[in-house]
């Protein structure tokens, strides 16, 4: 419930700055429909018929999540250390009512597929390959956010373009209402800068912490499947609480590539 009002109080403020904008826009005459028409319609117009809506729902459920980020590794590995416990002291039948009640569906299923699997290199390629997934559809939606910053500006160009061929148009008779759509650079402009590549960024720095992440749990589950100790498991796992932001990236890229 925290959360959701968090991202409740985040999308309000979000339309408060919004509204905001427009109303400084109206004032100052910076606001035309058509020029909005033109470079808004026209980026998400095409960006809707190159991607799928499965992509563009991925897309959407990728940045709500990356706006939502506030996933802390020390739940994990108190998750993990107490899964082992559990393990050790109760069986395998324990662990499975255990890990059936874990908040983090990566665990559930890494528990659940540790259970199954006796070999461990089984094990590990089946979490590895779907940690691999998860990365490359991370990486697929967040496409969806660079084309769109890509085509933001296009159609703010293409806009004065169409200014630029009305105001031809009406050299006889000037008017300003016929160079309204150059305003079309300005709002690709904005969109792009301000919106889509922040957001892009935002997307891309989520991604690199859940592939960390992901492989922080996969060692885990490994851990658990041995039946190592507590301690020792929560020990190697808080290796990866130290690992610089750098590494993110590079993981992501890696797991993406294989992605199968």
């Amino acid at each position: 419930m925290l959360r959701t009002a968090r991202t409740t109080g985040r999308v309000g403020v979000g339309l408060v700055l919004a509204a905001a904008v427009a109303v400084v826009s109206v004032a100052t005459g910076f606001m035309d429909p058509v020029s909005l028409l033109i470079t808004v319609g026209g980026a998400l117009a095409v960006t809707c018929v190159t991607f799928s809506r499965a992509r563009l729902s991925s897309a959407w459920r990728h940045v709500a999540a990356a706006l939502d980020d506030d996933a802390s590794p020390e739940e994990v590995i108190a998750a993990l250390k107490q899964l082992a416990r559990i393990h050790r002291t109760g069986g395998a039948p324990a662990l499975e009512r255990a890990a059936a009640a874990e908040a983090d569906p990566f665990v559930r299923q890494g528990i659940a597929l540790a259970l199954e699997c006796q070999d461990e290199d089984e094990l590990a390629d089946v979490l590895l390959a779907d940690a691999r997934r998860t990365a490359a559809e991370g990486e697929a939606a967040r496409h969806v956010l660079v084309t769109l910053g890509k085509l933001f500006p296009a159609f703010g160009l293409i806009g004065t373009l169409i200014g630029l061929v009305l105001l031809f148009r009406h050299l006889v008779d000037p008017s300003l209402t016929s160079i309204g759509p150059g305003l079309t650079t300005l709002y690709g402009a904005v969109f792009a800068n301000v919106v889509i590549l922040p957001l892009s960024t935002k997307l891309h720095a989520h991604l690199a912490g859940q592939s960390l992440r992901s492989q922080m749990i996969i060692d885990g589950i490994l851990l658990v499947h041995r039946r190592e100790y507590p301690t020792r498991i929560e020990r190697l796992l808080r290796g990866y609480v130290g690992t610089p932001a750098a590494e993110g990236p590079r993981r992501v890229a890696g797991l993406a590539q294989h992605a199968a």
